[in-house]
């Protein structure tokens, strides 16, 4: 009998975590060496799947981050101070989840975050950037 694919997906997991991988050629054999043939075309589907991207020359699964949009109810508000700086409130300890999400969707004019337990500092290219982000995030929390 087969694995399944969840099997199959676990396994790739596994693999990756273990060694690096630079091309499906290299997981289909290993896989194959761990009793689990499967074809490229699976192999391609299950990363996918798996969110699994080639960085730096081997497969690793990307970081799984939540939308911004999927953390409305963690939203506070948001501030300005000063120009080039938005200060976002969260529920406590949702900052750090907030600011990777900030990050994650390259959001225009964010240069970067520093977050607290429940308050993130949002670095901003200009004033337009930090209205168009405090309007973003008011929109979600409304």
């Amino acid at each position: 009998m087969p694995p399944t694919t969840d099997h199959r997906r676990k396994l790739v997991l596994e693999l990756l975590e273990e060694q690096e991988v630079a091309s499906q050629a290299q997981l289909l054999d290993l896989l194959e060496q761990r009793g689990v043939a499967t074809t490229q075309p699976v192999l391609s589907r299950d990363l996918r799947a798996l969110h699994v991207a080639k960085q730096n020359g081997v497969y690793r699964p990307a970081e799984r981050v939540t939308p911004l949009e999927g953390m409305a109810s963690l939203l506070r508000g948001a501030r300005p101070a000063g120009p080039h700086l938005l200060v976002v409130f969260s529920e406590p300890g949702a900052a750090s989840a907030i600011a990777r999400a900030l990050e994650a969707e390259q959001v225009d004019g964010v240069v970067g975050t520093v977050a607290g337990d429940d308050t993130v500092f949002v670095a901003v290219d200009d004033g337009g950037a930090a209205v168009a982000l405090r309007e973003r995030l008011e929109s979600l929390i409304e």
